[in-house]
């Protein structure tokens, strides 16, 4: 199995990590890591994370951030939907 990320999810990770990039390097190629890092444990068990039955979709918190990556398990692949930071207003997620 292999992941696919939106345009829109890749988009809202490029812009967080740009932004730490200017205002603190390290946390960026902190975020970076542990995104890659949580992209290994999905494709280990990609069902061990808050499932939403109302859209199909699940919820992984990365951990030592305030990031969520919502994705959806198709047959081939799993599809990262969007990158969340939790300090956003909840009703625009």
């Amino acid at each position: 199995m292999i992941i696919r990320w939106t345009d829109e999810a890749f988009a809202e990770l490029s812009a967080m990590l740009d932004y730490l990039e200017q205002n603190a390097p390290e946390v960026a190629r902190g975020l970076a890591a542990r995104v890659q890092l949580a992209q290994q444990h999905i494709l280990t068990l990609p069902r061990a994370a808050t499932f939403d039955p109302q859209t199909n979709t699940y919820d992984r918190y990365i951990p030592k951030t305030r990031v969520i990556l919502t994705y959806a398990i198709n047959d081939d692949f799993i599809e990262i939907i969007r990158v969340w930071h939790t300090s956003r207003d909840p009703e625009t997620r």
